[in-house]
């Protein structure tokens, strides 16, 4: 059955008052857990690359800075922004224009950006389940958990915030369009579901989750009436906007992480380990949900040394959560909306299709975590309503208590990311094989002149990953041996994601991108090769060999002559000055 209204339980009414001060409340609680943020700097795990050494900020909000925006990564790779994420990328360029590169601006934008969303997460529920308090508690879980420090401290993650207040504002113009069926509401849920995706393209589950909202609390089909699935087909095709929308959003991501290299090999993770450390991590979350312990920026990947037998034990516990749920579907149906929704949005990001060498992620929770809430908020809202008032109570301390126990856990979380020794030396701390830690560990020591700890740090990051390097190496070299460049190109980025500090694959990887005719590319691999060894001379002879393939000759001889002026036997120099010469134009200066 379809219905064009909005059906809400009855809810006593909160006055004006009552509802600002809930707000006020929230606010409060968030400043004085997230506030201490403000003080912090940068972190050397991403951050140097899209905010702190981001040339491309310079440009702030002018035409020039509004153009890199909206076009970056749309049509092609470029390292200044990890996907096209036009909405996140305006929040770097206005924290800029107002703060420059002084991170506290920085922090203070994201930490409002989480309290914005967490009070738009309020609104939203209360409008589609008329439920005041219970939304209120929902949003004040979502704000406090400490699985959502680190979206809102890695500056790198402000894309999962962008993404989330726009998510969570398509829900809300969900329940208003619901209310009332009409273009114009529709229009607004779309321009919302469109920001989302522009903050970051994981939107893709949003479809999805307002089907779920359909079936509760909406009633905008009962599954539990005869043929009800022809109600369901309606509503369907009523999303199909913004189903072409997200899917458009996702396979531009998914070719932008396939240009880099991102994808796992699927003979170095095939199907079946992918679908274990799915199963693994989904329950995982679900522990972390409730016991929010250890928790670091990056979870290492078991690849083929997973555990197949606790694997297998949460894969089992996975479809019997989801049969469980789905037979309260009558009398609670928000047990299997919660479940669901928590299942769908972690779905793109859960190493199905494997992108990157992580098994888990805590800022993947951000908006997954809202569908448990909703499950166990509503649900202990019930055994409450069933208690005796004296029972009641009891619940409703249990819920105060838990808000406070996670505010303090979160309290401490955040200064775990006061400086990048003190995220990786925790993340080290707290899990183990942690090859990723090690290394920016590492380097950070390193830059601090702790040459012995560097050194100890940077030798164990190698020595866990050994296996995989070996490996992606002997593909990269089998390709290459064959002539096909193109081919030896994944592999060996693979390899530099793991050890990014090795000049002479950078060298070689670019080299590869030369002869594959991507000179763009290989220009930033030569001169990562000179970051990590600044005398070496090979990189600037390859450098100067693409300028002059690319009709830059003026540019190729200034970097020659300075070779020439160290060394000025040089063969291969001298062999580039006269093509470079030769490349220029009839007539131009010298």
């Amino acid at each position: 059955m379809l219905s064009s209204a909005c059906t809400q339980p009855p809810t006593a009414a909160w006055s004006r008052r009552t509802t600002a001060a809930v707000c006020l409340a929230l606010a409060v609680l968030t400043l004085l857990i997230f506030g201490q943020a403000v003080r912090y700097g940068f972190i050397s795990f991403d951050d140097d690359r899209y905010v702190d050494h981001n040339r491309a900020l310079e440009a702030g909000l002018s035409a020039r800075g509004l153009a890199w925006a909206f076009t970056t990564n749309l049509t092609r790779f470029s390292e200044t922004a990890e996907y096209w994420e036009p909405l996140t990328l305006l929040t770097r360029l206005a924290d800029f224009q107002m703060h420059g590169f002084a991170p506290g601006g920085h922090h203070l934008t994201s930490l409002l950006l989480h309290l914005a969303t967490g009070l738009a997460l309020f609104g939203a529920l209360r409008r589609l389940t008329g439920a005041a308090g219970r939304s209120a508690l929902a949003a004040a879980l979502f704000l406090v958990h400490p699985m959502h420090v680190e979206p809102v401290l890695w500056l790198s993650a402000r894309k999962d915030l962008v993404n989330g207040l726009f998510y969570v504002l398509t829900l809300w113009a969900y329940g208003w369009y619901a209310a009332r069926p009409g273009w114009r509401r529709y229009l607004l849920v779309f321009a919302a579901a469109l920001a989302a995706n522009m903050g970051k393209p994981m939107a893709v589950s949003l479809p999805f989750v307002l089907l779920l909202l359909d079936v509760w609390p909406l009633h905008r089909v009962d599954v539990r009436t005869p043929g009800w699935w022809r109600g369901a087909a309606r509503l369907v095709v009523e999303k199909a906007p913004l189903f072409v929308l997200t899917f458009a959003v996702a396979a531009l991501a998914w070719l932008v992480q396939r240009d880099i290299g991102a994808l796992a090999d699927s003979e170095a993770l095939p199907l079946p380990w992918r679908l274990g450390n799915a199963a693994l991590a989904v329950m995982t979350y679900v522990a972390k949900a409730f016991v929010p312990v250890n928790l670091a920026f990056f979870y290492p990947h078991a690849g083929k040394g997973l555990n197949v037998g606790l694997a297998a034990v949460c894969a089992l516990a996975v479809l019997g959560i989801s049969a469980a749920v789905w037979r309260q579907k009558g009398a609670r149906p928000w047990l299997a909306v919660g479940w669901f929704w928590f299942l769908v949005v972690l779905a793109p990001v859960v190493g199905i299709i494997q992108i990157g060498d992580q098994a888990l992620a805590d800022r993947y929770s951000y908006l997954a975590f809202i569908g448990l809430s909703i499950a166990v908020v509503w649900q202990g809202a019930e055994w409450a309503a069933a208690c005796t008032a004296r029972d009641a109570r009891a619940f409703r301390a249990l819920a105060a208590v838990a808000v406070a126990a996670f505010s303090c856990a979160s309290f401490f979380q955040v200064q775990t990311w006061r400086s990048s020794e003190a995220v990786f030396t925790h993340a080290i701390e707290c899990t183990s094989g942690n090859y990723l830690a090690h290394y920016n560990l590492g380097a950070v020591l390193g830059e601090q002149g702790r040459a012995e700890e560097a050194r100890f740090h940077l030798q164990e990051a190698a020595h866990i990953r050994e296996p995989v390097l070996r490996r992606q190496l002997a593909a990269a070299e089998a390709a290459e041996r064959r002539g096909a460049y193109g081919e030896a190109i994944a592999p060996l980025t693979r390899v530099l994601m793991i050890t990014p500090w090795n000049a002479e694959l950078h060298q070689r990887l670019g080299t590869l991108l030369a002869l594959n005719r991507e000179p763009g590319k290989a220009l930033m691999q030569f001169s990562d090769a000179l970051k990590y060894r600044p005398g070496w001379r090979s990189p600037r002879l390859s450098i100067a060999a693409v300028l002059i393939g690319a009709g830059q000759g003026a540019k190729a001889e200034q970097i020659l002559r300075g070779i020439l002026a160290a060394e000025p036997g040089n063969a291969e120099a001298q062999a580039l000055v006269q093509a470079a010469h030769a490349a220029r134009p009839a007539g131009a200066a010298l």
